[in-house]
């Protein structure tokens, strides 16, 4: 045969070659187009309407009428799911199969009406459980009840999950009575926290949570969290979602790089009566690096013990920005900086916030509206607190509006308190409890009590006159102790952002006498916004944290 090949001429040899050429294009054309049927074949859209008498195939002529048919379905990439819409499905939702990062599965509603309901009752474990499945979107429903959990999406077994988008979705009423961090919630994404499974690529949106005895009101734990360390998911997001009237945390992320809480509310986390040590906050990230929370509301948030704060910065975060936030009425912290377990926590920024009747706690519990604290061997490095409002109403002894509770430092990133605007109504303002390496330059301090008495302490010294402090302690020489004309401080606006109570007015002190607080810091940046949304002037900051009219 190889004998008969090579005797063929030239022009016999092109003209096979030319003919088997196009056969192979006619066959690839033809085998693409199978595929590409095929594909197109596979992704289908299913119905559900869980008030049909009589079961059907999924079709939205011939609905499911309940969980139980797409319970023992497995869905493939692109596949849809509807739920009708003024429906309520009982049981649990646990379909399986996984989409793809052009094709996810898609779970929404159909019809006119509310939102169809999942209903898992206390019966049910959870109302929809996902176990290593990726590319998963949750959209348009109501979730109501299940024992533990709303929504409750696993990785575990050293698996790796992807894609996950819950958007515009109610999850309330989880029914157990919960004292544990993480046992149960509502929203619940989580990777299994011993091994090297993780979860990335999560985007929350639109959510409302809560009204449940259960810990958790929205919670993603993407990696490891055994150690700094170890496997971590990347790219959270939790954005425009409300969390209200929850026994444990507000929103939580653990274990993850890339992390961003943007324009969420959350109020009365923390509601248990509970008497143990592991104490909730209301928005907060553990484990993780990259974050920024910014733009959030949080306010009448509570706990049983200490924290109960507004935004928690806690221990074994690296690069992590808290900015732009409202932040009020919370039983501890307006904003907290932790390290702990031997490890450092890096370069926190915490900046153009408001902060207003913050550290409202009736117990002795010592924190306040900046909470810095370490132990077991932790440390900072780096803490960088600016351009922030404050309005300190704090009436426990030894609670200050700077709390540097016997932090330890560590490393070379800067640490400071500058250009920070502190009103108070206190005839005993506790101010400053700091020491070295934190620099204190730029702040303005009043009390409008007819003859206040300030307290500020540095390096464990302790002053009761601003001058003797100044000169004692070599730190704030820059600030002062000047009445900043703000619209209307202590006017409180729940679930309206303040506009003009905390804006400086015409001739206030405050105007122009910040700095730029990244002078001869390499790599640093003032940010991009005030509190208000007005880009950050090239020069001639104001102290606090609205910049212009």
């Amino acid at each position: 045969m190889h004998g008969q090949f090579a005797a063929l001429d030239k022009s016999q040899e092109n003209g096979m070659r030319s003919s088997a050429t196009a056969l192979k294009a006619f066959l690839l054309i033809c085998a693409v187009s199978l595929v590409a049927s095929a594909k197109k074949a596979s992704a289908t859209s299913y119905y559900i309407d869980c008030s049909k008498a009589s079961n059907g195939s999924g079709t939205q002529s011939n609905p499911w009428n309940g969980l139980a048919s797409p319970n023992e379905h497995t869905f493939v990439a692109g596949d849809k799911i509807y739920l009708k819409r003024g429906t309520t499905c009982s049981g649990i939702f646990e379909p399986s199969g996984s989409g793809s990062s052009t094709a996810p599965i898609t779970v929404n509603a159909y019809g006119s009406g509310a939102l169809p309901i999942i209903n898992g009752g206390s019966a049910n474990w959870t109302d929809f459980y996902l176990w290593n499945q990726s590319y998963w979107t949750v959209e348009n429903i109501e979730l109501l009840g299940g024992e533990y959990w709303g929504i409750n999406i696993e990785a575990a077994g050293n698996a790796t999950v992807s894609g996950i988008t819950i958007t515009n979705v109610v999850a309330t009423g989880a029914t157990v009575v919960s004292e544990n961090r993480g046992d149960s919630g509502e929203i619940s994404v989580a990777a299994d926290g011993s091994d090297s499974s993780t979860i990335s690529n999560v985007a929350i949106s639109g959510v409302t949570a809560g009204n449940t005895t259960a810990s958790e009101g929205i919670f993603i734990s993407a990696g490891n969290n055994q150690s700094m360390s170890g496997a971590k998911g990347s790219n959270i997001s939790v954005t425009g979602s409300t969390v209200a009237n929850v026994y444990g945390d507000g929103i939580l992320v653990v274990d993850a790089n890339n992390v961003t809480l943007n324009s969420n509310i959350v109020t009365k986390s923390g509601e248990c009566p509970c008497t143990g040590s592991n104490t909730p906050g209301a928005i907060w990230v553990w484990n993780s690096s990259n974050a920024v929370m910014s733009w959030n509301e949080s306010y009448e948030n509570n706990s049983w013990g200490g924290d109960g704060g507004g935004l928690d910065i806690d221990f074994w975060n690296t690069n992590v920005t808290v900015e732009n936030n409202y932040i009020h009425d919370n039983k501890g912290y307006c904003v907290s900086v932790f390290g702990a377990s031997d490890e450092v926590t890096v370069n926190s920024i915490i900046r153009f916030n408001v902060c207003i009747n913050n550290d409202a706690q009736s117990s002795s519990i010592v924190q306040g509206d900046f909470f810095l604290n370490t132990w077991d061997g932790g440390s900072l490095d780096g803490v960088e607190i600016y351009n922030n409002t404050s309005y300190w109403t704090a009436s426990l002894q030894d609670d200050y509006e700077l709390m540097d509770n016997n932090a330890t430092f560590s490393g070379s990133n800067p640490s400071f308190y500058k250009n920070n605007l502190v009103y108070s109504t206190l005839q005993y303002p506790d101010i400053i409890n700091a020491a070295a390496p934190i620099e204190l330059s730029n702040n303005l301090y009043y009390s409008s009590y007819s003859t206040p008495q300030y307290w500020f302490g540095y390096n464990g010294s302790w002053w009761d006159s601003f001058s003797a402090y100044q000169s004692g302690s070599d730190q704030d020489s820059d600030s002062m102790i000047e009445n900043p004309l703000l619209g209307n401080p202590g006017y409180d606006v729940f679930n309206d952002w303040p506009i003009t109570q905390y804006m400086p007015q015409t001739g206030s002190p405050a105007i122009g006498a910040g700095t730029n607080v990244c002078s001869g810091i390499s790599g640093c940046s003032m940010g991009s916004w005030d509190f208000l949304g007005n880009p950050l002037p090239a020069s001639g900051f104001w102290i606090g944290a609205i910049q212009e009219e």
